[in-house]
């Protein structure tokens, strides 16, 4: 029975800790796709004198 409630246990810090690593992938992927897209929209308002 303990065994049980050990495993049990373990996989839900194991889901736990998977989720939360996976929300952090997934903001630092968005957060760098917004500053590769900011970047290139002041290049090509540079390219075109907006700037």
């Amino acid at each position: 029975m303990k065994k049980t409630a050990y495993n049990s246990t373990y996989k839900k810090l194991a889901v736990q800790w998977l989720n939360e690593a996976l929300c952090f992938v997934s903001s630092s992927v968005v957060a760098d796709s917004l500053v590769l897209r900011n970047r290139q929209l002041l290049v090509a308002a540079k390219r075109y004198g907006q700037v």
